[in-house]
């Protein structure tokens, strides 16, 4: 009993593996389909050309194949049974007439090192291994070379699967850790905010009350002079108290822009976008030791914020493949753009739009969009010197 929980609980904390037709494995599972026009290669070097059915029944496998194959890469774990099965009863088939039928096992071994265990991958490895050679002592004594090429395809195959899984794992692990560091982080600035609040307002809020203790017992006692004196005395306190609040909140970053960057950069990178930044001058820092300095709050804030919406408007609305996000500092001025190779067009502006717009105006930056090919957000933000600088309001 304790076995089989213990078991199911170590199988619930593996997590679940994304498809291999999602992110930036689509790319890959669909382009290595150019390997599976080995296929037709032995047929070309038979010594007695294929009849008009035999080569019928060939391109019939074949289309079956890519059919199965886009299916497959599709579905989730629990129904890549079935679709196996029917590839490996296909590559069975097929073999029969053709020897480049083979080249499925390779297929199929590749989807198995992916989302099976290792010891399940190389079972099945040897299992095909022994009805090769079956295949190739009873029905091609002479293919040596066709099944030397099928060993090698399945066995690199089977070790690009088991390496994708490896790799993605350790990318769930990663995310796992830095989710678990960003929930630590956010405690402890929770904590910090608590502990400069209750020092900042614990003092003058027992000077409050004292004072209107006092002020209650004179105005008792008729004494309305000293009663108003200590009224004025509360209310300095209170404007003195809410003054130091907003000074401590203002401090508080809200949104980190250097980790914002590359969260949504890395986003990308996950669902098939080649991705190019090229950060001139770290505006997150000091711009220039002698000129500027830091980027506000409110300002590291809504640029965080503005990129995350500029990230997800491309993720729902772009048809290209390529992100450059160009983020320098020049002439007082600081320069964000994140163009697109999609083509999109906007015939009226959105919430994402409205919202990029609004965040901008907020810390007195200007923005742009370029709709076409490509599309590209411009916004520029007048930076601060040094002797002058002061917070936006919000």
């Amino acid at each position: 009993m304790n076995s089989s929980s213990t078991k199911n609980n170590a199988q619930a904390q593996v997590p679940a593996l994304p498809l291999l037709a999602h992110g930036r494995k689509k790319k890959w599972s669909y382009s290595s389909l150019i390997f599976s026009l080995f296929y037709f290669v032995p047929p070309l070097f038979m010594q007695d050309a294929p009849s008009s059915w035999v080569m019928a029944f060939i391109v019939i496998g074949f289309v079956t194949f890519v059919f199965l194959y886009l299916l497959s890469v599709n579905q989730p774990v629990n129904r890549l049974p079935y679709y196996l099965t029917g590839m490996i009863l296909l590559a069975y088939t097929t073999s029969l007439v053709n020897p480049g039928g083979t080249v499925i096992f390779g297929f199929v071994s590749f989807i198995v090192g992916y989302y099976y265990r290792f010891s399940i991958g190389i079972i099945l490895l040897l299992a095909v291994s022994a009805s090769l050679i079956v295949m190739k002592i009873f029905l091609y004594p002479t293919g040596l070379f066709f099944f030397l090429a099928a060993w090698a395809n399945i066995g690199v195959l089977f070790g690009f699967g088991v390496m994708e899984r490896k790799e993605t794992f350790f990318q769930q692990k990663e995310a796992k850790h830095a989710a678990a560091l960003s929930t630590l982080s956010a405690i402890a600035e929770r904590e910090r905010i608590g502990r400069d609040l209750h020092d900042v307002a614990g003092h003058a809020l027992s000077s409050i009350s004292l004072k209107a203790q006092v002020a209650d017992k004179l105005l008792t006692k008729g004494r309305t002079a000293e009663a108003q004196a200590e009224v004025k005395a509360l209310a300095q306190l209170s404007q003195q108290l809410l003054s130091e609040i907003r000074q401590t909140v203002s401090g508080i970053k809200q949104l980190s822009l250097r980790e914002e960057i590359a969260k949504n950069m890395a986003k990308l990178s996950e669902q098939g976008f080649d991705v190019m930044s090229d950060v001139v001058s770290d505006a997150v820092s000091d711009v220039d030791e002698s000129r500027f300095t830091h980027l506000t709050p409110l300002q590291e804030t809504q640029l965080s914020l503005i990129i995350k919406e500029a990230t997800t408007n491309i993720l729902r609305h772009s048809k290209g493949n390529q992100v450059t996000l160009t983020f320098q500092c020049t002439n007082d001025i600081l320069n964000l753009v994140i163009a697109d190779n999609g083509n999109s067009r906007c015939k009226t502006e959105g919430n994402g739009v409205q919202g990029i717009r609004e965040r901008a105006e907020l810390i007195n930056a200007s923005v742009e969009f370029q709709w076409g090919s490509p599309t590209v957000l411009t916004l520029q933000l007048p930076l601060l010197a040094k002797h002058n600088s002061s917070e936006p309001s919000a």
